[in-house]
Protein backbone atom coordinates (compact mmCIF):
# COMPACT_ATOMS: atom_id res chain seq x y z
CA UNK A 1 0.00 0.00 0.00
CA UNK A 2 1.37 3.41 -0.97
CA UNK A 3 2.47 5.72 1.83
CA UNK A 4 0.27 8.78 2.21
CA UNK A 5 2.01 11.97 1.11
CA UNK A 6 3.16 14.22 3.96
CA UNK A 7 3.44 17.85 2.75
CA UNK A 8 5.29 19.07 5.85
CA UNK A 9 8.70 20.43 4.87
CA UNK A 10 8.02 19.96 1.16
CA UNK A 11 8.41 22.71 -1.42
CA UNK A 12 5.45 23.96 -3.44
CA UNK A 13 6.71 22.09 -6.51
CA UNK A 14 7.03 18.83 -4.59
CA UNK A 15 3.47 19.22 -3.32
CA UNK A 16 2.15 20.06 -6.77
CA UNK A 17 3.98 17.15 -8.39
CA UNK A 18 2.60 14.74 -5.77
CA UNK A 19 -0.93 16.03 -6.37
CA UNK A 20 -0.67 15.64 -10.16
CA UNK A 21 0.80 12.15 -9.84
CA UNK A 22 -1.84 10.94 -7.39
CA UNK A 23 -4.67 12.36 -9.52
CA UNK A 24 -3.41 10.32 -12.45
CA UNK A 25 -2.52 7.15 -10.52
CA UNK A 26 -5.53 7.03 -8.23
CA UNK A 27 -8.30 8.73 -10.21
CA UNK A 28 -7.05 8.35 -13.81
CA UNK A 29 -7.22 12.11 -14.39
CA UNK A 30 -4.37 14.09 -15.95
CA UNK A 31 -4.32 17.61 -14.51
CA UNK A 32 -2.50 20.07 -16.74
CA UNK A 33 -0.53 22.82 -15.01
CA UNK A 34 0.46 26.28 -16.21
CA UNK A 35 3.48 27.37 -14.18
CA UNK A 36 6.03 28.32 -16.83
CA UNK A 37 5.47 32.07 -16.93
CA UNK A 38 8.11 34.70 -17.57
CA UNK A 39 8.41 38.16 -16.03
CA UNK A 40 7.63 39.65 -19.44
CA UNK A 41 4.43 37.59 -19.85
CA UNK A 42 3.30 38.48 -16.34
CA UNK A 43 4.00 42.20 -16.71
CA UNK A 44 2.33 42.31 -20.12
CA UNK A 45 -0.96 40.94 -18.86
CA UNK A 46 -0.78 42.84 -15.58
CA UNK A 47 -0.47 46.12 -17.49
CA UNK A 48 -3.36 45.07 -19.74
CA UNK A 49 -5.51 44.38 -16.68
CA UNK A 50 -4.59 47.68 -15.04
CA UNK A 51 -5.43 49.59 -18.22
CA UNK A 52 -8.82 47.96 -18.70
CA UNK A 53 -10.17 46.91 -15.30
CA UNK A 54 -8.03 47.15 -12.14
CA UNK A 55 -9.90 44.80 -9.83
CA UNK A 56 -7.36 45.39 -7.05
CA UNK A 57 -8.97 47.07 -4.06
CA UNK A 58 -5.97 48.92 -2.65
CA UNK A 59 -3.65 49.22 -5.66
CA UNK A 60 -3.78 51.88 -8.35
CA UNK A 61 -1.45 52.83 -11.22
CA UNK A 62 0.83 55.84 -10.82
CA UNK A 63 -1.10 57.76 -13.50
CA UNK A 64 -4.89 57.75 -13.43
CA UNK A 65 -7.65 60.15 -14.41
CA UNK A 66 -9.52 61.87 -11.57
CA UNK A 67 -11.98 59.47 -9.98
CA UNK A 68 -10.69 56.51 -11.99
CA UNK A 69 -8.52 53.53 -10.98
CA UNK A 70 -7.07 52.40 -14.30
CA UNK A 71 -4.05 53.68 -16.23
CA UNK A 72 -5.00 56.99 -17.82
CA UNK A 73 -5.25 57.08 -21.59
CA UNK A 74 -3.04 60.18 -21.74
CA UNK A 75 -0.23 58.26 -20.04
CA UNK A 76 -0.84 54.95 -21.80
CA UNK A 77 -0.65 56.64 -25.21
CA UNK A 78 2.18 59.06 -24.34
CA UNK A 79 4.91 58.51 -26.97
CA UNK A 80 7.63 59.66 -24.54
CA UNK A 81 6.93 56.96 -21.92
CA UNK A 82 9.53 54.18 -21.93
CA UNK A 83 7.75 50.89 -21.26
CA UNK A 84 9.54 48.38 -19.02
CA UNK A 85 10.09 44.81 -20.29
CA UNK A 86 7.14 44.96 -22.69
CA UNK A 87 6.36 46.53 -26.09
CA UNK A 88 3.80 49.27 -26.57
CA UNK A 89 3.44 47.90 -30.11
CA UNK A 90 1.60 44.89 -28.65
CA UNK A 91 -1.02 47.15 -27.04
CA UNK A 92 -1.63 50.39 -28.91
CA UNK A 93 -3.67 50.53 -32.12
CA UNK A 94 -4.77 53.23 -34.55
CA UNK A 95 -8.37 53.73 -35.69
CA UNK A 96 -7.55 51.40 -38.59
CA UNK A 97 -6.36 48.77 -36.07
CA UNK A 98 -2.75 49.06 -37.15
CA UNK A 99 0.34 49.68 -35.02
CA UNK A 100 0.90 53.41 -34.41
CA UNK A 101 3.99 55.05 -35.90
CA UNK A 102 6.35 57.33 -34.01
CA UNK A 103 8.03 60.40 -35.44
CA UNK A 104 10.76 61.08 -32.90
CA UNK A 105 9.00 61.60 -29.56
CA UNK A 106 5.65 62.26 -31.25
CA UNK A 107 3.09 60.19 -33.10
CA UNK A 108 3.03 60.50 -36.85
CA UNK A 109 -0.04 62.42 -38.00
CA UNK A 110 -2.78 59.97 -38.93
CA UNK A 111 -0.88 57.11 -37.28
CA UNK A 112 -1.55 57.97 -33.65
CA UNK A 113 -3.14 55.58 -31.10
CA UNK A 114 -6.92 55.42 -30.81
CA UNK A 115 -8.45 54.70 -27.40
CA UNK A 116 -11.36 52.51 -28.53
CA UNK A 117 -9.26 50.47 -30.97
CA UNK A 118 -6.59 50.03 -28.31
CA UNK A 119 -9.11 48.85 -25.71
CA UNK A 120 -10.50 46.32 -28.17
CA UNK A 121 -7.00 45.04 -28.92
CA UNK A 122 -6.01 44.79 -25.24
CA UNK A 123 -9.20 42.88 -24.41
CA UNK A 124 -8.33 40.43 -27.17
CA UNK A 125 -4.83 40.18 -25.72
CA UNK A 126 -6.26 38.97 -22.42
CA UNK A 127 -8.82 36.52 -23.76
CA UNK A 128 -6.36 35.03 -26.26
CA UNK A 129 -3.89 34.44 -23.41
CA UNK A 130 -6.56 32.53 -21.50
CA UNK A 131 -6.83 35.01 -18.65
CA UNK A 132 -9.73 33.89 -16.44
CA UNK A 133 -13.20 35.39 -16.05
CA UNK A 134 -13.42 36.15 -19.75
CA UNK A 135 -10.12 38.02 -19.67
CA UNK A 136 -11.01 40.21 -16.69
CA UNK A 137 -9.25 38.30 -13.89
CA UNK A 138 -6.49 40.01 -11.94
CA UNK A 139 -2.92 39.39 -13.06
CA UNK A 140 -0.07 40.11 -10.66
CA UNK A 141 2.89 42.24 -11.66
CA UNK A 142 5.90 40.67 -13.31
CA UNK A 143 8.40 43.20 -12.01
CA UNK A 144 9.42 44.34 -8.56
CA UNK A 145 8.67 47.15 -8.40
CA UNK A 146 5.98 47.25 -11.09
CA UNK A 147 7.27 49.24 -14.06
CA UNK A 148 5.95 51.57 -16.75
CA UNK A 149 3.35 52.23 -17.93
CA UNK A 150 1.68 51.04 -14.71
CA UNK A 151 4.02 51.55 -11.72
CA UNK A 152 1.27 50.60 -9.28
CA UNK A 153 3.52 49.15 -6.60
CA UNK A 154 1.83 45.73 -6.72
CA UNK A 155 3.84 42.73 -5.57
CA UNK A 156 5.60 40.40 -7.98
CA UNK A 157 3.61 37.32 -9.00
CA UNK A 158 4.14 34.18 -6.93
CA UNK A 159 4.07 32.25 -10.22
CA UNK A 160 7.50 33.65 -11.08
CA UNK A 161 9.03 32.39 -7.84
CA UNK A 162 7.57 28.87 -8.15
CA UNK A 163 5.14 29.52 -5.30
CA UNK A 164 1.89 29.30 -7.30
CA UNK A 165 0.44 27.59 -10.37
CA UNK A 166 -2.76 27.54 -12.39
CA UNK A 167 -4.57 24.25 -12.96
CA UNK A 168 -6.52 23.61 -16.13
CA UNK A 169 -10.19 24.43 -15.42
CA UNK A 170 -11.55 21.52 -17.49
CA UNK A 171 -9.27 19.10 -15.64
CA UNK A 172 -10.46 20.48 -12.30
CA UNK A 173 -14.02 19.65 -13.33
CA UNK A 174 -13.04 16.16 -14.47
CA UNK A 175 -11.18 15.43 -11.25
CA UNK A 176 -14.03 16.82 -9.14
CA UNK A 177 -16.38 14.41 -10.89
CA UNK A 178 -14.01 11.50 -10.30
CA UNK A 179 -13.71 12.38 -6.60
CA UNK A 180 -17.49 12.55 -6.26
CA UNK A 181 -17.91 9.19 -7.99
CA UNK A 182 -15.32 7.63 -5.68
CA UNK A 183 -16.88 9.31 -2.63
CA UNK A 184 -13.43 10.73 -1.91
CA UNK A 185 -14.50 14.18 -0.69
CA UNK A 186 -14.36 17.57 -2.33
CA UNK A 187 -11.68 18.91 -4.63
CA UNK A 188 -10.42 21.26 -1.91
CA UNK A 189 -10.27 18.41 0.62
CA UNK A 190 -8.16 16.54 -1.90
CA UNK A 191 -5.82 19.51 -2.32
CA UNK A 192 -5.33 19.69 1.45
CA UNK A 193 -3.81 16.21 1.45
CA UNK A 194 -0.92 17.67 -0.52
CA UNK A 195 -0.61 20.90 1.45
CA UNK A 196 -2.28 22.96 -1.28
CA UNK A 197 -5.21 25.38 -1.34
CA UNK A 198 -7.05 27.87 -3.56
CA UNK A 199 -6.67 31.29 -1.89
CA UNK A 200 -8.49 33.19 -4.65
CA UNK A 201 -11.47 30.84 -4.94
CA UNK A 202 -13.87 33.25 -3.24
CA UNK A 203 -12.17 36.53 -4.10
CA UNK A 204 -14.89 39.26 -4.03
CA UNK A 205 -14.04 40.84 -7.39
CA UNK A 206 -11.88 38.38 -9.33
CA UNK A 207 -12.28 34.77 -8.15
CA UNK A 208 -9.89 32.17 -9.57
CA UNK A 209 -10.84 28.52 -9.16
CA UNK A 210 -7.67 27.41 -10.95
CA UNK A 211 -5.00 29.21 -8.86
CA UNK A 212 -3.25 27.04 -6.23
CA UNK A 213 -0.60 27.79 -3.60
CA UNK A 214 0.95 25.97 -0.66
CA UNK A 215 -0.91 26.19 2.65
Amino acid sequence: MATEFNPQGKTFKQRLDAFVKDAKDTHKVTVRVDNGRTAEWQHKHHVAHMFLYNSYKSTTPANTDEGERTISWSHFSDPTVKWDKIRWEDFLRTKENSVPVKDGDKWQTGKEPDKDATKKNVKLLQTTAGIGSGGEAMVSAGLKPCGEPCKCGAGRSKHLDSMAADLNSVDIGTLTGALTKAKAGSFDDYLKKFGLHRPLLNHPTSPEKWHVEAN
